[in-house]
């Protein structure tokens, strides 16, 4: 299958790239285009025009700003990965990153891209929920931020208005006895998980003073569980009595890799398999 036709505009900066979108309420943003091209292929997305802003200088910075870490939209995975300020601060992501489809595509695919596209089976928009990332937007009346919780609304639909563009995103750094830690199960590497999980936690193994779960792949967006964490917390590891409050608390959606009840039963045992990951 073809796309549908469209029209396609290169932008020059920024601001080139803002017009044009806040003119065209069916405008598109092209940046690596690996979501993107696939998706007009199967014409699954038929916009009127595409912006590509992958020429624009100055959207690929990753840097320590204040107390978090600033990624470019225009980074890409790649880029991410090498990145030795990345390793420093934040070498889960590099793990999360391992796992993003292949070398030729993470080469491509782009770190703003992922986030703003909002698939709901991939591993950046939960990092970005798990972390309370900030998710930088540019448009007509300037820049705001918007906190990852409430960027995510339903099945590839954000809090982006029409006129904005993702330009950053800001991840707090970890606190002292802070840790990231994620796993997922799929059927090839590189494949979409069939679940994931990504969970931020304070403390040890045998100590955990706070822990915040967040699915993916399970879902129309980032799945938090609160209450399933809370019951963890008081009670430890039982499949039968988190499987019972994961199932009241997400609405598991199947898809093409799985059903409904095989990801409420891989995100039961995610949670014993990601928390087995602590140290003592």
């Amino acid at each position: 299958m073809k796309a549908a036709d469209f029209s396609y505009h290169e932008a020059v900066n920024l601001q080139d790239a803002i017009k044009i979108k806040a003119q065209d309420d069916e405008a598109v943003i092209l940046a690596g285009g690996q979501s993107l091209l696939p998706a007009l292929n199967m014409r699954l997305s038929s916009p009127t025009c595409l912006i590509d802003i992958s020429k624009i200088s100055g959207l690929n910075e990753i840097k320590i700003d204040g107390q978090t870490l600033f990624i470019g939209a225009l980074a890409t995975h790649s880029d991410v990965m090498n990145n030795k300020t990345v390793k420093d601060n934040m070498p889960c992501m590099i793990d999360i990153l391992k796992m993003v489809a292949h070398p030729a595509i993470r080469n491509k695919g782009t770190h703003g891209g992922s986030i703003a596209y909002g698939d709901p089976a991939a591993e950046l928009p939960a990092l970005a929920v798990a972390t309370n990332a900030e998710i930088i937007v540019s448009g007509q009346n300037g820049e705001r931020s918007i906190n990852a919780k409430d960027f995510y609304l339903g099945l590839f639909e954000t809090a982006i208005n029409q006129d904005e563009i993702v330009v950053g995103i800001k991840y707090p750094l970890l606190k002292q006895g802070q840790k990231i830690v994620f796993d997922e199960v799929c059927r090839r590497h590189g494949d979409y998980a069939m679940a994931g999980l990504i969970a931020n936690i304070m403390g040890s193994k045998n100590d955990i003073k706070d822990l915040k779960l967040v699915f993916f792949a399970t879902g129309d967006k980032p799945d938090v569980a609160d209450k399933t964490a809370k019951l963890y917390l008081d009670n430890g590891y039982d499949y039968e009595k988190l499987k019972d409050c994961l199932n009241s608390e997400i609405d598991f959606a199947g898809d093409l890799n799985s059903g409904s009840e095989m990801k409420l039963h891989l995100a039961t045992v995610l949670i014993k398999k990601v928390l087995s990951k602590l140290e003592i």
